[in-house]
């Protein structure tokens, strides 16, 4: 087994509270070769068990540098409250200059609940209307807008070596929870896709030009939704099946593709020569997460995305490692670029050394070309030097 490229991702507290120039040694000292950084974060609360300032960290979602203002229209970056007038990003950039760790730029793009709550006509919409706040939708030109130049301000730095996006798509079902959240109904799969699928004017606009029943379809998956709601659909009712019953469903949601591979494409085409990169397999832990194949319930068109993007990261997060193997498998098959197994280095998913090794060996195993270790400031001490000790293991 040779080695590989390995990053890890951070939030930027935790490299300014120990300051960047002595976290980039200690990274450099573990056989990390780059940091994720997170520059656009959704709202969050972090347990950070090493930091020698706090030990958890509560913001909205946020920007975590000093925006180039003029770039922006209707929808403008939050900068952090607590960075204030500060900029984390340059200070961490300034640190990190001259050493062998570089830095990536790691970003929830349209997944903030602030935003939405300020545009809630550029949300995703329900196909009973109600406006998602978690969600930008990317039909919107006004959102649209804002993730092209977001992406052009962080390439422009001149500091990252990759831009790397998540959730700078349509989203899934309910979203990624909120405050005391009150559900007390399992909507199952097709229940969570149908109550996602944005009704926006433009999504109905942009589907209605590729010649789908937009009405129709609306009322297809209203009438799904009630009929899981009262019982008379079952929670584990399988999608495809439903949706080849309901075609006009279908074509809605393949009408979404075209739109988000042109963004993909404005992306790519602002960076320039700054790579971009994407995540793949997103919404919980463990056996609640959707495999890469489903991403076009996002979506997602794999291969029409693959001539944009420079690197596909698929975060591995489960505890068997024959389904880390099993996700970089698939990942290669549907995506044409390199594939980077994102691995979550602590708990419920790794709890020894010896676990964190088999997770590592099947990634590499399957044919990733790198790594991604989850997090730098939110694990423990213990599991740092688990993943120091398993890099040298494979290298």
């Amino acid at each position: 087994m040779v080695g590989v490229n390995a990053a890890i991702w951070a939030h930027p507290w935790d490299l300014v509270d120990e300051g960047p120039e002595r976290a980039a040694e200690r990274l450099a000292t573990l056989g990390i070769d780059e940091v994720n950084l997170a520059t656009t974060m959704h709202s969050v609360q972090t347990l950070n068990p090493h930091n020698p300032e706090r030990k958890t960290f509560f913001a909205d979602a946020s920007e975590y540098f000093q925006p180039d203002w003029d770039r922006y229209g209707e929808i403008t970056p939050d900068v952090n409250e607590t960075m204030g007038d500060d900029d984390w990003l340059a200070e961490i950039a300034a640190g990190f200059e001259g050493t062998p760790v570089d830095l990536n730029s790691w970003g929830a793009t349209f997944h903030s609940s602030r935003q939405g709550q300020r545009h809630p006509d550029a949300t995703l919409t329900s196909p009973f209307g109600d406006s998602l706040v978690f969600g930008l939708c990317p039909s919107h030109p006004d959102v649209q807008e804002f993730g092209v130049e977001l992406t052009g301000d962080l390439g422009d730095r001149g500091v990252f070596e990759t831009v790397e996006m998540e959730l700078a798509d349509y989203q899934y079902g309910t979203g990624y929870g909120w405050h005391h959240q009150e559900f007390f109904h399992r909507l199952g799969r097709l229940g969570e896709f149908l109550f996602g699928l944005c009704f926006c004017e433009h999504c109905q606009d942009n589907a209605r030009a590729a010649g789908v029943d937009v009405e129709r379809a609306r009322q297809s998956a209203r009438a799904g939704l009630t009929d899981r709601f009262e019982g008379r659909l079952a929670h584990d009712t399988d999608v495809g099946g439903w949706l080849m019953e309901h075609p006009e469903v279908f074509a809605y949601a393949d009408a979404r593709r075209e739109t988000l591979t042109e963004l993909f494409g404005a992306f790519d085409d602002v960076l320039g020569d700054t790579d971009f990169g994407y995540y793949f397999k997103m919404g919980g832990l463990g056996d609640d997460r959707m495999g890469v194949e489903h991403s076009w319930k996002h979506g997602l068109d794999l291969a029409g995305m693959s001539q944009y993007m420079d690197e596909a990261t698929v975060l591995a997060y489960h505890s068997d490692p024959t389904v880390v193997r099993d996700d970089v498998h698939t990942t290669r098959s549907l995506v044409d670029a390199p594939v980077r197994a994102g691995i979550l280095a602590g708990d419920p998913i790794v709890h020894s050394r010896a676990q964190l090794r088999e997770q590592v060996e099947a990634a590499v195993d399957a044919g990733a070309d790198s790594l991604s270790f989850y997090g730098y400031g939110v694990v423990p001490e213990r599991n740092l030097e688990w993943i120091g000790d398993v890099l040298v293991t494979i290298g």
